[in-house]
């Protein structure tokens, strides 16, 4: 058990990392190095279960993509503008929004509690 809390802890202290340097980063500059991170981002384990909540903010439907354990995106839901989708996952699955060309707003990664991503 104090194993898993641990990993657990782990898990939360890096997303909150990446939160941190993102956060100081102009937000064009963030998402380009946030969509760099598609490329090298594949689908783990699915031990830890969890949620996460997509709300669209934008003027324009965003489409959502899980990376599958290769890596490679499958379709999930198209969130019309002012919506929101909550989708179960795990935690190392990553997920990945779009416009509606398919080109990359950014790529989020589940947290061990249930998240809510603002698409802006």
């Amino acid at each position: 058990m104090l194993k898993f809390t641990h990993f657990h802890f782990a898990i939360i202290s890096s997303a909150l990392l990446s939160f941190t340097i993102s956060a100081g980063v102009p937000a064009a500059n963030a998402q380009s190095q946030q969509c760099e991170a598609e490329s090298v981002s594949i689908s783990r384990s699915g031990k830890i279960a969890t949620e996460i909540t997509f709300v669209n903010q934008r003027s324009t439907p965003v489409r959502l993509y899980w990376l599958d354990y290769s890596g490679q995106r499958k379709f999930y839901a198209l969130i019309a503008p002012n919506k929101r989708i909550t989708q179960s996952t795990y935690v190392t699955h990553p997920w990945v929004i779009t416009g509606t060309k398919n080109n990359c707003l950014g790529v989020y990664y589940p947290d061990g509690q249930p998240r809510i991503v603002e698409i802006l």
